[in-house]
């Protein structure tokens, strides 16, 4: 399955086919560790089936 990390004004998105959101974060919020770590729980969740494309 492929997920996109993108930008979108001030917020941070994982999502999916068809717009599926799976994860947010406001801006100010955001950190890489807490990007990495919803990377890895996807991946665990999809036994490591998951492609991430970041866009930003």
């Amino acid at each position: 399955m492929k997920f996109e990390i993108e930008k979108v004004a001030n917020m941070i998105f994982i999502t999916a086919e068809y717009n599926v959101i799976f994860k947010a974060w406001d801006i100010t919020e955001f950190t890489e560790r807490k990007l990495h770590n919803a990377i890895k729980k996807i991946n665990s969740d999809l036994n490591g089936n998951a492609e991430f494309i970041r866009t930003f």
